[in-house]
């Protein structure tokens, strides 16, 4: 899951989200001009900025005007700035965002997205419905051990844990969402004897190449990583959501949900419905790895979905 670290947030900085504004086409000023102007901000990584041009172009189909500011950079910044109004709409996830708000996210997607909106609410700004898609922490394993050992899920894993060799992060002993998790929900315990586990970087090509090569049995990936879709790896449901939520979701100010309506809301709503974890995972092929465009995987999208 992409994870933001807080940053030092000054004038100069905000500046910069200022300069980093351009305005799409696509919608007559008669056709817009009862509509509030959007501006859409990202996150400084590929799949944020491809969901806020998802939106952009979902929007200015519908005839609302958008500025662009993407690729801004941590979650501290662009918080600062959908509070302030630079920015009134972002896509978001919905453990990582209710995590920075100090609200609880837990491996259930409603009651962490119910945590997150609470916690948006008195800063003047909401959240509309969260998408099926998650970039969480994830397991994933090689086809042929998932036929070998009939691995569907994490449950199914455990049953066989000390016949796997794991790839997993140096912290884990530490890390309530690693060992700890997975010996509370499944009952594997990275201490026991005869567990087979390789200290790798979870959500790296290191630890996806460990596993495309056999030196390891189980990686932990991130759930949208396109290394799963490239070497057509199994993701193990985490069936007893032992993980948190991470879900996207469209954060947006208040007033620009008012000021919309069913207009705005509901061309992002049906974003979300479409936005699947698969459907991620495969434009993140497309923009991470064939270096398209990204303007173009996200118009693809939208066609391919009868969203334009």
């Amino acid at each position: 899951m992409r994870r933001f670290r807080m940053l030092a947030l000054g004038a100069s900085v905000l500046a910069l989200i200022v300069s980093a504004c351009s305005t799409g086409g696509g919608s007559s000023p008669s056709a817009s001009a009862s509509k509030p102007k959007v501006t859409v901000g990202s996150a400084d990584f590929y799949e944020s900025a491809l969901v806020g041009e998802i939106y952009a172009q979902a929007l200015e189909a519908k005839g609302f005007t958008v500025d662009r500011k993407l690729n801004l950079g941590k979650r501290a910044l662009t918080n600062a700035a959908l509070k302030s109004g630079q920015l009134n709409l972002m896509p978001e996830y919905i453990g990582s965002e209710a995590r920075e708000l100090k609200a609880n996210a837990t491996g259930d997607p409603q009651a962490t997205f119910d945590a997150l909106k609470a916690a948006l609410d008195p800063l003047g700004l909401t959240a509309l419905h969260y998408a099926p898609g998650a970039d969480q922490n994830g397991f994933a394993v090689r086809k042929e051990t998932a036929d070998k050992f009939s691995l569907k899920t994490l449950t199914d894993a455990g049953k066989v844990a000390t016949q796997l060799k794991w790839g997993l992060p140096p912290e884990c002993k530490t890390n309530p969402s690693c060992g700890n998790a997975l010996k509370s929900a499944y009952g594997v315990d990275i201490n026991a004897s005869g567990f087979q586990w390789v200290k790798l970087a979870p959500c790296s090509a290191v630890m996806a190449g460990a596993l495309s090569t056999a030196k390891i049995d189980v990686a932990e990936l991130c759930t949208t990583q396109p290394d799963i879709a490239r070497f057509n790896f199994v993701l193990l449901q985490d069936d007893k959501q032992s993980q948190s939520a991470d879900n996207m979701v469209p954060v947006l100010r208040k007033d620009l949900a008012a000021a919309g309506g069913s207009a705005l809301t509901d061309t992002l709503n049906a974003v979300s419905a479409k936005l699947t974890t698969e459907a991620l995972t495969q434009m993140g092929v497309k923009v991470d790895v064939n270096k398209e465009r990204l303007a173009d995987v996200a118009k693809q999208f939208l066609k391919d979905n009868s969203l334009i």
